[in-house]
């Protein structure tokens, strides 16, 4: 099956895509796993929305109150 993998950037948009064939969605989420992107991705098979998956950044990080 085909799945793509959004990363994510510092806003939260989609920055870049990554699409794969696997035999299972539990395969792509494995995959999904092993994969570290600064802010996070999304893990898609077609319209249908598998996983978030959150990145060692926080969006916003360098956003704190005075």
């Amino acid at each position: 099956m085909d799945y793509r993998l959004y990363v994510l950037n510092s806003a939260g948009k989609f920055a870049d895509v990554e699409e794969w064939e696997c035999a299972s969605d539990q395969a792509a989420l494995d995959k999904a796993a092993h994969h570290r992107h600064a802010f996070g991705a999304e893990l898609w098979q077609g319209k249908r929305h598998l996983s978030t998956l959150a990145g060692p950044i926080t969006a916003g990080a360098g956003d704190r109150a005075a």
